[in-house]
């Protein structure tokens, strides 16, 4: 059996990172790394199919979903959010987005709001939690007096300042996407354990990113939250209940102190989460490694290589499209339902 690898080639955030280094230790080998906003487009190098794990935030590129027929996927920790601004919206979950998920469903949820999103697309779903949960604590990391400070603004930078004799660290999840894609992806895991290293040693970690706070749960670091009233809870709500977490305007109203000098220990209920993720995943690959993985009959490949040739042409109009649109301030592309019913009459073909 083969195995893909699945990464943001070009992200801007080291969290996506963090998501795929959480996958690589349930993989036997990696035989294709395999970019996520190209997952329509990716051909093997034979005709067979490759399994993934596709945990993560979908997706920036409608053209790149469904993914690939060669992709043998399972279906967990995802993350599907409705993004008008870039003309996605949710057309994922509809055609043959949804034919999709249903055939290799259940899919796992990796919080309530997605859930609620693929149930009222009559999608099949379960609540599963995020990937980043099942990290494991570097050996040999021991704790220091610092303080992370993870992407928070100025005002809570200063007010932890004042608050506390801790040596303090300011760190960004934020990458230069063009920096990002030129990287070699060892290094970029190497990025990130380098990263996960210092949230671990760390005697307190105070930030406004779900994957600087998850993994911190993991490595058993004490952690508060930040957060805007109203604004991201589809995707830090539903761990909540896992950590400190405070509305920015509280944090600063409160004397910190204590907060700071006594860190809350993390709640301990994530682990019957993180125990299910990890037996799911490793059910995942015992099947793969016995062959009872979902193998079908696949589209030629020759024929699926001229597919891939004709939907990159869309993909380039509609980049161009996209980028004019942006520039013009309006939040839908006139020809949406053209593309989508070229889709359907490619993918039609496939089939016949």
């Amino acid at each position: 059996m083969k195995y893909g690898l699945m990464y943001y080639k070009a992200t801007d955030n080291i969290g996506d990172d963090i998501q795929t280094y959480s996958a690589i230790k349930y993989l036997p080998h990696i035989d294709y790394y395999i970019d996520r906003e190209n997952l329509s487009c990716f051909v093997p190098d034979k005709e067979e199919q490759v399994s993934m794990i596709m945990n993560g935030w979908y997706i920036h590129n409608k053209l790149a979903w469904p993914p690939s027929p060669y992709i043998n996927p399972l279906l967990i920790s995802m993350h599907f959010k409705e993004l008008t601004d870039t003309d996605v919206g949710d057309m994922y979950l509809k055609s043959f987005g949804r034919e999709f998920l249903n055939k290799y469903g259940p899919v796992g949820a990796r919080d309530i709001e997605t859930k609620k999103r693929l149930e009222n697309n009559g999608i099949e779903t379960y609540f599963s939690g995020c990937m980043t949960l099942t990290l494991k604590k570097f050996f040999g990391v021991k704790k220091k007096n610092k303080i992370c400070l993870v992407d928070v603004g100025q005002d809570i930078i200063d007010k932890v300042k004042s608050s506390t004799n801790c040596n303090i660290e300011i760190i960004t999840h934020s990458l230069n996407q063009e920096e990002t894609a030129k990287k070699d992806f060892e290094c970029r895991m190497k990025a990130v354990e380098t990263l996960l290293k210092k949230y671990q040693e760390s005697r307190l970690v105070i930030t406004s990113r779900l994957h600087a706070a998850l993994p911190c749960v993991a490595l058993g670091t004490p952690v508060i939250v930040i957060h805007k009233r109203f604004y991201d809870e589809d995707r830090l709500g539903t761990f909540f209940e896992f950590v400190s977490h405070y509305i920015d305007e509280e944090f600063l109203s409160l004397d910190i102190s204590e907060i700071l000098n006594n860190p809350k220990p993390n709640n301990k209920s994530y682990i019957k989460i993180k125990r299910e993720l990890d037996k799911k995943c490793k059910e995942f690959i015992k099947q793969c490694e016995s062959g009872q993985a979902n193998l079908e009959e696949l589209p030629d490949i020759l024929e699926y290589k001229k597919y891939v040739e004709r939907l990159s042409w869309y993909k380039s109009i509609y980049e161009k499209e996209r980028l004019i649109v942006e520039k013009i301030e309006h939040k839908r592309i006139e020809e949406y339902e053209l593309y989508h019913k070229n889709l359907d009459e490619l993918n039609k073909k496939l089939k016949e």
